[in-house]
């Protein structure tokens, strides 16, 4: 079958190259998918250039791309929640063999039955993604209705999730994002839009006026969002905790927690009765076949990416 996979790391147009290899084969606890699609996120240029391999060792080759929506081929001997021909999307393992590919066999328990409303295509653009949002704003974040959070980028992949999400939660949303993107991200149902071109958020803002910050730039930006944080509040970034942040978070009474995505069918369950319901809207920037992925990659990398890139396989 034909794969995407990181060969060697580097960059893009050298390391992630097209390979043939077998098809996959079902272990006790997995399922074999049929991929309909799958979809860019940062994590992929992330290994494929080697800024994580001292925290994420992973044996090379690997079939890139850790988002999958499609139908269930193989069923492995001990799982009981799904059966041939079932719709479904979620997130592989990161660092195993990923859904860049015609065919990938997944643990069973990280995936979800597929929203119904959406081609799985569609669907193969919301679980990495759709999952870092949920869990930053309401398992680290501990978001409630009624409470002020500021999401950082919030016309990226990650981040016109999370405003959808905290809308419907009945928070009250602020978020930075470029002036060509202000109709964007108020169209999503952010109450505030603050151009970070020609504004300074910390100047925009109060001092410690928000309850939650949703950092997913790091840097400079994680450290002036801490002076915005209410005491008591929460600071959750998917970049790793600043070191400078960290001191002043503990001057300031704000709590930073870092969050590594994990899969979790019960949200992604969640996550597909939102869509199905129209409250939830992936935007898709782009589509790209199998065998473009280098450069669905090397456009992520380069950023500036309105909402999702997505990778077509068998699409119906």
């Amino acid at each position: 079958m034909k794969t995407i996979q990181l060969t060697q790391y580097g960059k893009v147009e050298i390391g992630v190259q097209g390979q043939e290899v077998a098809m996959p084969v079902a272990a006790a606890d997995e399922i074999v998918i049929k991929v309909a699609g799958s979809s860019i996120n940062p994590v992929d240029w992330k290994v494929a250039n080697g800024v994580l391999k001292e925290v994420l060792p992973i044996t090379l080759p690997v079939t890139l791309g850790w988002d999958v929506a499609g139908e269930v081929v193989e069923v492995g001997k001990d799982v009981t929640q799904f059966t041939r021909g079932d719709r479904v999307y979620g997130m592989p393992e990161i660092g195993k063999h990923g859904a860049f590919a015609e065919y990938v066999a997944v643990r069973a328990a990280d995936m979800a039955p597929a929203p119904s409303s959406i081609p799985l295509s569609q669907a193969a653009a919301y679980p990495l993604a759709a999952q870092t949002a949920w869990q930053a704003l309401f398992n680290a974040g501990q978001l409630n209705a009624g409470q002020r959070v500021l999401i950082h980028a919030g016309a990226g992949g990650v981040g016109h999730l999370a405003i959808q999400f905290a809308k419907a939660k009945g928070a009250y949303v602020i978020t930075t994002t470029s002036a060509k993107n202000v109709d964007f991200v108020k169209q999503l149902g952010a109450d505030e839009v603050i151009d970070y071109q020609s504004q300074d958020f910390a100047q925009a803002l109060e001092a410690s006026s928000v309850d939650l910050v949703f950092d997913t730039l790091g840097g400079e930006v994680q450290q002036a969002s801490v002076e915005v944080i209410k005491p008591q509040g929460r600071l959750v970034t998917i970049v790793g905790i600043d070191p400078k942040a960290e001191t002043l978070a503990k001057t300031k009474q704000v709590n930073p927690e870092f969050l590594f995505v994990q899969s979790a069918p019960a949200d992604l369950a969640t996550i597909a009765s939102l869509i199905d319901s129209g409250t939830v809207e992936v935007t898709i920037a782009q589509t790209f076949p199998l065998a473009d992925v280098p450069q669905a990659l090397a456009l992520s990398e380069a950023g500036r990416v309105r909402g999702k890139l997505v990778i077509e396989v068998n699409a119906a």
